[in-house]
């Protein structure tokens, strides 16, 4: 058996190369495990809990994607989930306060706005 790269989906790979970038790989598969979920890069997490042996094979290795369709790159940021639905029940409408008359356009000054209020209160 020669020393070939261990071979990993696409997604995990990208996810594994992220991950090499950010923090120090450790044979400790629970470490790195818990790193990578962390990070969000869930694919990969799951990859190694679920191939503990493999993992530490590639972590000495190396790691390759197993599709030869070029991979496009991680995203830092995880893309936006669309907004959750608006509720359905009506609300009452909020009660009606009491205003004052006012000049259309024109603020009158500070005298007007004394005197208005002046009127609402007193």
């Amino acid at each position: 058996m020669g020393r070939e790269k261990i071979k990993v989906p696409g997604k995990v790979y990208e996810e594994l190369e992220a991950l090499k970038r950010e923090v120090h790989f450790t044979l400790d598969h629970q470490d790195t495990v818990k790193k990578a979920e962390d990070r969000g890069y869930m694919e990969a997490a799951n990859w190694i809990r679920q191939n503990e042996k493999a993992y530490k094979v590639g972590f000495s290795w190396g790691f390759e994607p197993d599709s030869e369709a070029p991979s496009g790159m991680i995203r830092d940021i995880p893309i936006r989930e669309p907004p959750s639905p608006k509720r359905t029940i009506a609300r009452p409408p909020p009660p009606q306060s009491r205003q004052t008359k006012r000049s259309s356009g024109s603020s009158g000054g500070i005298m007007a706005g004394i005197k208005n209020w002046f009127n609402k209160y007193f």
